[in-house]
């Protein structure tokens, strides 16, 4: 909303009697009401606008609302903010990252990046105008972000995982906060490959970013299905395969078994010509040798890593506080939640480092830290 300002800090007593995810639900409608109350305080806002979050078109004009639409004017001069720019499209479909062409190009002059050489090879026969990606599963289908950051800026984003049928998703609690990151069990809740196409292709084409798609299943069949109902998607330009799934038929993570690993990974390669990038689970026995098999099965790249197994426990309750039992620890994919800046301030660091160190290219890093080879 355009009115919000800092809010005072307020402390809250906590009910010890009440689990922790009681107190927090407590906590956030509090919150909910001091918003509202906040915003009609201020005066800019009726108490209407303030429960609709909708300006209400037959009110006078305040000096503050003037204050605010001279702002945004000087924003939309600048380029506009993310959800109010022009989309550029992509013109082709090569294994390539979208060019910068179209109606953000001008604004693209401003950026920190600009000028600065962070294009990288991220797979075989994948280029990327950057290393920064967003992981599967912590940036929705990017279109959600896209209302608050320019994606275009990123190297790719991949996109949730994505299965054959739609799928609801594992039962509540999904996420729990810890000190070191966040547990997941969310359950690959998605809309089916078909439908994922069908929704997002267009708009990815239009957002300008490349996409790698992430895949799972719980066959063979499944995961070469979801690439085959991709096929042709606008936008995509690789494809993730998160062998982080059982096997209904032997139960065991494909990402467990080196030989499960190679079969889908070997299957997938033989229905698509796009990179192909093997998502390794540190659950495995010996992630190497499944890595391994991987490559050897063709992979042109490999993720390294899925999340971690993890539990949190409500000590009230002596019970696990996600609905599954266990979860995925993750830290450095989910800074996103924090702060959905992220991803780009990684890549404007990215681009002062080059600059700093007069590198000719952020590919000049690679493998500097290797012993010297001897000819």
């Amino acid at each position: 909303m355009p009115w919000r300002r800092l809010r005072k800090k307020v402390e809250r007593p906590i009910d010890v009697s009440k689990s922790i995810e009681e107190s927090l639900e407590d906590a956030a409608d509090g919150e909910e009401q001091e918003d509202l109350t906040e915003l009609v305080e201020l005066d800019d806002a009726t108490p209407n606008e303030a429960a609709t979050g909708e300006p209400a078109d037959d009110r006078a004009p305040t000096d503050l609302g003037e204050r605010l639409r001279d702002a945004l004017a000087t924003d939309e001069q600048r380029g506009g903010l993310p959800s109010e720019r022009p989309l550029a499209r992509r013109t082709s479909r090569s294994h390539e990252g979208p060019s910068e062409e179209g109606p953000r190009a001008a604004s693209a002059a401003a950026l920190p990046e600009r000028g600065v050489d962070l294009e990288v090879e991220a797979a075989r026969g994948l280029r990327l105008k950057n290393p920064v990606m967003t992981a599967s599963g912590t940036f929705g289908q990017g279109v959600e972000y896209a209302e608050l950051i320019d994606v275009s800026r990123l190297g790719a984003i991949v996109n949730k995982g994505t299965t054959p049928a739609a799928r609801p998703g594992n039962p509540q609690y999904r996420i729990a906060e810890t000190p070191s990151g966040i547990l997941n069990s969310i359950g690959l809740e998605n809309p089916g490959a078909a439908e994922v196409a069908r929704k997002y292709g267009k708009a990815w084409a239009e957002l300008g970013v490349a996409v790698i798609v992430n895949v799972a299943g719980y066959s063979v069949d499944d995961y070469v299905y979801v690439v085959h109902e991709m096929t042709g998607t606008p936008g995509v330009v690789a494809y993730e395969i998160n062998v982080s799934c059982p096997n209904v038929k032997g139960g065991m993570l494909f990402g467990c078994d080196p030989d499960l690993a190679a079969e889908v990974t070997r299957a997938v390669k033989a229905e698509t010509d796009l990179p192909v990038i093997v998502k390794l689970t540190p659950n495995a026995p010996d992630v190497v040798a499944v890595a391994r098999a991987c490559e050897e099965a063709g992979a042109d790249a490999l993720t390294a890593i899925n999340t971690v197994l993890g539990m949190r426990i409500d000590t009230r309750r002596r019970r696990p506080i996600l609905g599954t039992g266990s979860g995925g620890l993750s830290q450095v994919g989910t800074a996103t939640f924090a702060d959905p800046l992220a991803p780009l301030k990684v890549i404007e660091g990215l681009a002062a480092y080059v600059k700093e160190q007069g590198l000719d290219s952020i590919r000049d890093v690679i493998g500097a830290a290797l012993p010297a080879r001897e000819d």
